[in-house]
């Protein structure tokens, strides 16, 4: 009999043992076992915390924007380097040439990032610091952009040349043209002057016809001999020959100066008008220089206004909560092992119990 009341109660232990289901109460009375190690845990989690906020430094972050230089070619804007191809030249190679000078000269070490704003042309540096290494950090963000415009000055120093060359040359060639018309109207101003002395010329030879018309009409009226006969041919030979120079000074005077005015004038538009298009080409060109553009700091090195990260009430708050996880995760424990502990001496006493069989009875 006794044997058979032994077995039972291994049975009933055992079914104990497998039973896996906890209710809340039991929970909470574990809680409450070891509300001492909860309490513990929690309160060192606090103490590291705080003392983790009051030792660590707010930290700031430090941004520097670079913006890009352009260039004129082919009449259109272009960018010195392509956003992605500096980025590329900034994070593989400058960047780490800075830091590894810098480390080498302080034997200290800092971070710098850059990236590129989504839709944007610029690259923006960035760091993260305490207040206190602020201006070391300036300075190093500085030095990666010094890199970078010393690697796009020489391209744009090019560039500008060239444009200052063609610059030069439309306004040499403006000047060509704007003498080439003070040339123009100085022969202008010289055909009225010719057609001036013209107009005189004629009026002297009509006078010299007129006065060898009446001299003749004199000549004819007296008794004729050899000798008025030699004058009256010698006068008509002479009105003759001046009324071919007056057709020639008036042919010269009504046809040629006008046509070669005309000629003058057309002269003198085409002169204007080059020179208004090669104005025009002037200030294209003088503009495309000016809006030539170096790359530089699109604004200085600057700080964040707030601090960024974890603050010291995010740290003590986060402490608190790790300190009620890992307090109930700890008391858990405890009774796990407690458990563990009992059921190991519980099943050493069955075994001893099983180890006597029943045919020894």
């Amino acid at each position: 009999m006794n044997g058979v009341s032994d077995i039972s109660g291994v049975d009933t232990v055992s079914k104990k043992s497998c039973d896996t289901e906890i209710s809340v109460i039991d929970i909470l009375r574990i809680l409450v076992r070891h509300k001492q190690i909860v309490f513990t845990v929690f309160l060192i989690s606090l103490v590291i915390g705080i003392a983790y906020a009051l030792v660590t430094s707010k930290q700031y972050r430090y941004t520097t924007t670079i913006e890009i230089g352009t260039v004129m070619e082919d009449g259109k804007t272009m960018l010195i380097d392509r956003p992605g191809t500096l980025l590329a030249k900034i994070n593989v190679a400058y960047i780490p040439y800075v830091l590894e000078q810098f480390a080498h000269e302080k034997e200290e070490h800092y971070k710098i990032t850059a990236r590129i704003p989504p839709g944007s042309e610029v690259v923006v540096l960035e760091s993260e610091a305490p207040e206190s290494d602020g201006d070391i950090l300036i300075q190093l963000q500085e030095r990666v952009v010094d890199y970078v415009r010393r690697n796009h000055q020489r391209v744009f120093d090019i560039m500008k040349k060239e444009m200052n060359v063609e610059l030069d040359k439309s306004k040499n060639k403006l000047s060509a043209l704007q003498d080439r018309h003070r040339v123009l109207t100085a022969d202008l101003k010289r055909l009225d002057q010719t057609a001036k002395l013209l107009n005189d010329q004629i009026e002297e030879l009509k006078a010299l016809v007129a006065d060898a018309i009446s001299y003749r009409k004199l000549a004819r009226a007296q008794t004729g001999d050899e000798t008025q006969a030699m004058t009256l041919l010698m006068i008509d030979n002479e009105i003759q020959q001046n009324n071919q120079r007056l057709a020639a000074l008036e042919e010269r005077l009504h046809i040629d100066i006008p046509r070669e005015k005309d000629s003058l004038n057309n002269t003198i538009s085409d002169n204007s008008r080059e020179q208004q298009e090669q104005a025009a080409e002037i200030a294209k060109i003088q503009a495309a220089v000016n809006n030539m553009r170096e790359t530089r700091m699109l604004i200085a090195p600057m700080r964040s206004a707030k601090p960024v990260g974890a603050g010291g009430l995010v740290i003590v708050l986060a402490s608190i909560i790790v300190g009620v996880f890992t307090g109930i995760l700890a008391a858990f424990i405890v009774a796990f092992l407690r458990g563990a502990r009992r059921e190991l001496h519980t099943r050493e006493q069955t075994g001893k119990f099983w180890s006597d069989s029943p045919g020894d009875d």
